[in-house]
């Protein structure tokens, strides 16, 4: 059955599905009666190709089992998993309220009610370490909050076991977001709590100042503010923050996990303390008991609520006037990722060589988040709601140079500058040309690109690109092509990230993964394989790129 809500109205098992909550790229997240218990429910669906996956089924069934045994009340409890009919699921308790994103982008939170959520969500990351197991992906999107001010973590499947690492693994999703990812998640290590508690403070900054803290940019710009600039100070952005917050930042965004604090509870105790030095002491979020039913606010969010609800709780939420929301004062500039070549050549051995920060680090973490970010740990429980998809004009998307004839057998020249001065490929033996799709595209102009293109001035290993699926466009396949390039300038089997443009904007197709900067832009993995001679990409829906 098709992921495109076509449930809606039929039996899933003992569910009768009642309505669609959210999408992922995975499957999707329905509102559903369970017949036999007489509840109404949170119930993700996988897409069928993952049950037979054997490795993404054995941590589909630990980790959803682990996120099963948290009992901290700001934890969204799961009341089962399993397999229906072939497909994977999960049964979670249903909240309804407003994610922490959608409050903070009315306005910047008052710092009491801002602590008093950051305390809670602190609660509920120092159960799940000392079960251990890790989040991953702590962002305002995954916080919810209901009208009283209970919050909730919510997507604790994405979770991972402690000690594990972030490499790609078979199954490819997007594991985490750039704003909030700490320093040693760009690079091939294990991972630590600490991660989670670098993300906290990231959140804490932006529920107080309404921005995010570090410009968001190009990926390699929040790469390079992450690894590089100091942790933003929140004071500076509206100075009615108290400046105590801003040792509270800089210590929970460290660089070094040993110099951040040593749980999340810590970090909240501080920014209690950084609070009660204003004379304004934050509610302990231990007082508050789980709320029964909550009717929506603005939206409805799907997420599992308290398999046991007390009463709500009664204290009003803080009613000091809201500021209006503020630009945020210009970060420290960031030297450029290229520098000209004059300006290359002029450096030193010293400068050459650098430091943790270097640009050559910088270029490393890239490459090595493309996989970490669209590695495949806690696969499933982690599927996102479909966001607003207004975001802003889509950009204009590179358009071939010329349609290849049918005959002779020419490929399109690819629209790089003619002087890109980009290193020619590492050549390889001839090998057979990937299995390209021919005939008109599904565009509205239904172009035809049979042969490919080809990147101007290049020749070798990956400079020629193809339609691989019936879904991808020639547009789309060229410019998959010219961005692989431009980001790369060069062609490797492992594992890279590129956002191209489509013919379509990214925000306008289902399920699809936009970049964050630019959602306009289709993320798109590609890897190359020791079995063939050429890179696979895929992105979009359901959309392939050959480079070879």
């Amino acid at each position: 059955m098709s992921f495109d809500g076509s449930r809606v109205g039929t039996t899933f098992g003992k569910y009768k599905i009642t309505g669609v909550l959210g999408k992922g790229g995975m499957g999707e997240v329905y509102e559903a009666y369970d017949n036999q218990i007489g509840r109404t429910v949170a119930l993700k669906i996988i897409q069928s190709q993952y049950a037979n996956d054997r490795k993404f089924r054995t941590r589909f069934e630990r980790e959803s089992h682990a996120a099963a045994t948290l009992q901290e009340p700001h934890v969204i409890p799961i009341h089962g998993f399993g397999e229906i009919d072939g497909f994977l699921f999960i049964d979670m308790r249903l909240v309804r309220g407003q994610d922490l994103e959608s409050l903070i982008k009315k306005r910047p939170l008052d710092p009491e009610r801002a602590v008093d959520i950051i305390g809670q969500i602190a609660a509920a990351l120092d159960a799940a370490h000392a079960d251990g197991l890790i989040h991953r992906d702590v962002k305002p999107q995954n916080i919810l909050v209901t009208p009283a001010d209970f919050a909730y973590l919510v997507d604790f499947g994405l979770a991972e076991t402690l000690g594990e690492s972030t490499r790609l693994t078979a199954t490819d999703t997007r594991i985490g977001s750039w704003a909030y990812m700490a320093p040693e998640r760009f690079a091939d290590n294990r991972i630590t709590p600490s991660v989670d508690i670098y993300a906290l403070a990231c959140v804490l900054y932006e529920s107080l100042t309404g921005s995010l803290p570090f410009p968001n940019g190009s990926q390699e710009a929040l790469i390079r503010a992450h690894l590089q600039l100091p942790p933003p100070r929140p004071s500076l952005v509206d100075p009615r923050i108290p400046p105590a917050f801003d040792d509270v930042i800089a210590r929970g965004m460290a660089k070094e996990p040993d110099d951040r604090y040593g749980s999340a509870g810590a970090l909240a105790r501080a920014a209690g303390r950084a609070l009660r030095g204003t004379g304004r002491a934050p509610t302990d979020p231990q007082a508050y008991n789980a709320p029964q039913a909550y009717m929506p606010t603005e939206r409805q969010s799907w997420s599992p609520a308290p398999s046991a609800p007390a009463a709500p709780p009664t204290r009003p939420a803080p009613t000091r006037p809201a500021p209006p929301r503020r630009t945020p004062m210009p970060p420290t500039p960031m030297p450029s990722m290229a520098p000209p070549p004059a300006a290359q050549q002029a450096m030193s051995t010293n400068e050459r060589s650098g430091d943790r920060g270097s640009r050559g680090m910088v270029y490393a973490a890239i490459a090595v988040a493309a996989a970490a970010v669209l590695g495949a740990v806690g696969l499933v429980v982690g599927l996102s709601i479909n966001k607003d998809s207004n975001s802003g004009p889509t950009a204009a998307p590179l358009r071939p140079t010329g349609i290849p004839p049918a005959s002779p057998p020419e490929e399109t020249s690819s629209n790089l500058p003619s002087s890109a001065p980009y290193p020619q490929p590492t050549s390889r033996p001839a090998a057979a040309q990937p299995p390209l799709v021919t005939g008109p595209d599904q565009s509205t102009s239904h172009e035809t690109c049979d042969n490919g293109f080809q990147l101007n001035n290049a020749t070798g290993f990956g400079t020629r690109g193809g339609r691989g699926s019936p879904q991808t466009s020639c547009a789309f396949a060229n410019n998959v092509l010219v961005s692989y390039w431009n980001t790369y300038h060069n062609a490797s089997n492992t594992p890279r990230m590129v956002s191209a443009p489509g013919a379509v904007g990214c925000s306008t197709v289902p399920g699809a993964i936009c970049d964050p900067n630019n959602r306009s832009q289709f993320l798109v993995q590609c890897v190359g394989s020791d079995s063939n001679s050429w890179i696979t990409c895929t992105g979009g829906k359901d959309a392939v790129v050959y480079l070879w």
